[in-house]
């Protein structure tokens, strides 16, 4: 299950929610608990990883795969 920040911008509080993303609704106003006030929603980026098994169709064979040597992609 995915999570989601809130960030106060007046009094700077934190906040973490599990949400289904089924569940979750990007329109609805998330308030702080320390002062009232409406949070915004705090975008954190995240890196992906591909290693070695990784195609970009999803259906090829390791074994059909044909490594670039040049370096080029």
């Amino acid at each position: 299950m995915p999570e989601y920040s809130w960030v106060c911008e007046q009094c700077t509080h934190q906040m973490t929610k599990r949400i289904s993303i089924t569940k979750y609704n990007p329109r609805e106003k998330v308030y702080c608990p320390n002062c009232g006030t409406e949070a915004r929603r705090k975008i954190e980026q995240v890196g992906l990883s591909f290693g070695k098994g990784f195609f970009r169709d999803g259906y090829e064979s390791a074994k059909n795969v044909k490594t670039n040597t040049d370096g080029e992609s």
